[in-house]
């Protein structure tokens, strides 16, 4: 039996074909076909699977792989298919670790999905013309990053990205020097349309920041430390509609309680005429004090831990204009959990005048093993949660 007959024997079990997309499962192995057998034939193998596959099905315009620790034949297949239909795709999403050795002219390419992982040494990122492209995601692990993928041609021309909407980036770390080394070679970035982006855990350059939040973006969502959104923050962000902060505290050490009030403070005292603010607080294993907090533009708040009813009664002043507040408490130490069940039963005693707080709606994520400490059952425990609509007149819905 030849090479291809065990390849087509295999294959309808682990691909499915469904025109005019190609859509792969995650696989960890080929199953019937010997190692030794495909690496002695890989290369013509891959190349003559690819174009039996886009013969037999010439309309396709998308292609999404998803792989683990693919065999190098499916890396090579995986490319083969890419550049054949390079010039007809519209989307391609490739989650596996893959080596690219060609340009892709891809002119009707509108969306990319590039995440790759694991061991960097045998991938490289594909270069692709910008010029069509309106959604880009990239999440690189530990691969290195230039926005050289995007450049097809004189290397003195700025990479601009004449229709790119939608910019989601992780992982994306850029050089230090990398300033001064743009202004010598010339690497300007240009986001003429950009409208939402999204950064998690990055890197950026001024110079690459500036590009992207230079043409009225709407939306910005940053995850990673107050450093990294401080210098997002630092431009001008009058055309935001949302913002949207996510810090994830124990991740960054190198951050203390007065960074967190300082630069949170400094951020979103910036945020007038925002529509949307909104900040998570992901930070499960250290305490965060609101002490000396400022946010008057806020309007969303998430917290993965609780503060005691009667602190954030305190904070309430501070945050103005918040409508909406979301807490998930894990656990609670027994005095506190006391302390609220007691302050929120008699709140109109504690608190005979109603806030003027503008909060409409609030979601409590509370686990089971705090339940099972209150009242005897989710209705009862949930009534005394209303108790909140006392002192919050505004508040419209508690959500368990």
């Amino acid at each position: 039996m030849s090479i291809l007959e065990v390849l087509f024997r295999s294959i309808p079990k682990e691909i499915r074909l469904t025109k005019p997309f190609i859509t792969w499962f995650e696989l960890e192995y080929i199953g019937e076909i010997p190692d030794n057998l495909l690496m002695r034939q890989c290369n013509d193998a891959s190349k003559a699977v690819a174009d039996v596959l886009i013969n037999r099905y010439p309309n396709v315009s998308s292609i999404s792989t998803t792989m683990l620790y693919p065999h190098e034949f499916f890396q090579k297949l995986i490319v083969e298919l890419v550049v054949g239909y390079d010039k007809q795709l519209t989307k391609y999403a490739n989650d596996m670790p893959t080596a690219f050795p060609y340009t892709l002219t891809a002119p009707k390419l509108v969306e990319l999905d590039l995440i790759f992982y694991c061991d960097s040494s045998y991938q490289n990122l594909p270069t692709i013309r910008p010029r069509s492209l309106r959604k880009i995601t990239i999440d690189l692990d530990q691969i290195p990053f230039s926005w050289d993928m995007f450049r097809v041609g004189n290397v003195s021309e700025a990479i601009v990205f004449n229709n790119l909407v939608d910019l989601s980036i992780t992982d994306v770390h850029e050089d230090s020097n990398a300033d001064s080394m743009a202004i010598e070679n010339n690497l300007d970035l240009e986001f003429p349309k950009l409208e939402r982006l999204h950064t998690k855990t990055c890197t950026l350059t001024r110079k690459t920041i500036q590009a992207m939040m230079s043409h009225g973006l709407k939306w910005l969502h940053c995850e990673g430390s107050f450093i990294d959104a401080s210098q997002l923050c630092k431009q001008p962000l009058g055309s935001l509609h949302t913002l949207i902060l996510d810090w994830v505290g124990e991740l960054y050490p190198e951050e203390t309680d007065d960074d967190f009030v300082s630069l949170s403070n400094e951020i979103f005292n910036k945020t007038d005429g925002i529509e949307h603010v909104q900040f998570e607080i992901s930070s499960v294993n250290i305490a965060i004090s609101m002490d000396g907090i400022d946010w008057p533009y806020l309007t969303h708040l998430s917290l993965s831990f609780m503060i005691p009813f009667k602190e954030l009664f305190d904070m309430l002043p501070k945050v103005p204009n918040l409508v909406q507040l979301d807490m998930a408490v894990y656990d609670c130490d027994d005095d506190v959990f006391d302390e609220t069940i007691e302050l929120l039963t008699n709140i109109k005693n504690h608190y005979p005048i109603p806030s003027s707080s503008k909060i409409k709606t609030m979601c409590l994520t509370i686990s089971h093993s705090i339940m099972r400490r209150g009242p005897c059952n989710k209705n009862s425990f949930g009534g005394v949660f209303e108790n909140l609509k006392w002192y919050l007149p505004q508040l419209k819905n508690i959500d368990f």
